[in-house]
């Protein structure tokens, strides 16, 4: 069997459809989990995912609350740089998509949970179903609380 990390991403994404068009998860010679890891891993990124990790983890301990946002995060990577928006929310995303797959494939909690807007310094139900969804998708056991889950996550 050929190693995950060989298959190209037109592969992949046949992997995917297929598991998707029989409504299964598992039977191939890689589970679905793999796939999508596999996938979130290849994801463009201007920014060292282990690097962003960190600046996550640092950021976040030097708050006050133990979070830090999206903005922060960015101008660590980008002094000076204003924020263009959607481009911008765009390579943020996907930094953070490579982020979810370097925890979970390492075991380490999700710190995107520690990511918030500035605005509330809160995660939107529309993240934490995000976050809740995507680690399910990864195979990590999330239970049935997406709430729960995300909290759980959070290194305090």
């Amino acid at each position: 069997m050929r190693d995950i990390k060989d298959l190209d991403v037109k592969e992949l994404v046949n992997i995917v459809s297929n598991y998707a068009k029989a409504g299964r998860e598992t039977g191939g010679p890689y589970t679905l989990a793999e796939v999508k890891l596999e996938q979130l891993k290849r994801l463009s990124s201007p920014y060292d995912t282990i690097a962003v990790a960190k600046k996550i983890v640092e950021q976040a301990k030097q708050s006050e609350d133990g979070l830090t946002t999206y903005g922060d995060l960015w101008k660590a990577f980008n002094p000076g740089k204003e924020w263009r928006g959607n481009a911008d929310q765009q390579i943020m995303a996907k930094t953070l998509g490579r982020v979810i797959a370097y925890c979970v494939g390492h075991g380490l909690p999700v710190l995107t949970t520690l990511v918030v807007q500035k605005g509330g310094r809160k995660l939107s139900d529309k993240a934490v179903i995000h976050i809740f969804n995507e680690a399910k998708a990864l195979g990590v056991n999330t239970g049935l609380d997406a709430k729960a889950f995300v909290e759980a996550q959070k290194i305090h």
